[in-house]
């Protein structure tokens, strides 16, 4: 940079770096089972495969690792991640939170437009389910609680939220035997499609953070108290009335 009151020149490249382009290809190939939880990455291999130099690939593994997709162990290479159980309840109680906290806020802007999508795409839910498209019916419910995060406006909390679902994703593809039942999917976004349009922000959240940790309690068939953060269970309630004393006669 030149000194001050000088003139700077500002390079901008129009297109993508190449590592992230790499980065994306192997981010797409683990959510699609191309690669899975496990399974070590050979780094030749995977160079050649993608057409790339294995230091683009290196820097691309370098920012999967930032976002936990990959783990690498000196002396054995690197890995796709393979998220255990109470990692898995933890991320609930995180997702719940950020869910809940989205919730409130698109329950109290009340926005049509948002409420139409999230119907639109339960239809979709539903046809998937019915054409027994299990792997479709998993994309289009983790887009339906997507889309309520960024329904909400506040791009930390989507940000926050897009860091775990890639893991939550890896989970239930390895552990596809822990995944709701479609009765259970089905009904839940029913009800939280009927909460969003109540307008209530406060039972908004208190709907989603209840539903999203009952079903993982009875998924996982452990508490979530192993996450080390204790949700509330408990009806929200309605918050006290303050009375003034009546002037007192003279």
């Amino acid at each position: 940079m030149s000194k001050r009151g000088g003139s700077i020149e500002w390079e901008v490249t129009a297109s993508r770096s190449l590592p992230n382009i790499v980065r994306e290809k192997i981010a797409e190939a683990i959510r699609n089972g191309h690669l899975q939880p496990g399974e070590r990455i050979i780094e030749m291999t995977l160079a050649e495969r993608l057409g790339v130099s294995r230091g683009s690939l290196r820097e691309a593994l370098k920012a999967l690792e930032a976002q936990h997709l990959v783990e690498t162990h000196r002396s054995r290479g690197t890995f796709v991640t393979r998220v255990t159980t109470v990692q898995m309840a933890q991320m609930t109680v995180a997702r719940a939170t950020l869910e809940g906290m989205a919730a409130r806020l698109v329950s109290d802007r009340g926005d049509v437009r948002h409420l139409q999508a999230l119907t639109r795409l339960h239809v979709g839910i539903v046809q998937a389910a019915k054409a027994g498209n299990l792997e479709h019916m998993r994309d289009l419910n983790l887009r339906f609680h997507e889309l309520v995060v960024q329904a909400s406006g506040n791009e930390f909390i989507l940000r926050s939220w897009q860091s775990i679902s890639s893991l939550v994703r890896l989970f239930f593809q390895e552990n596809k035997a822990f995944e709701a039942d479609l009765r259970t999917v089905l009904d839940n976004n029913k009800r939280l499609i009927a909460v969003l349009k109540g307008g209530d922000g406060h039972m908004a959240e208190h709907v989603f953070r209840t539903l999203i940790t009952r079903t993982a309690e009875k998924q996982l068939q452990i508490p979530l108290s192993v996450s080390g953060i204790g949700l509330e269970k408990t009806e929200p309630k309605s918050p006290r009335r303050t009375v003034k004393p009546a002037a007192a006669s003279r």
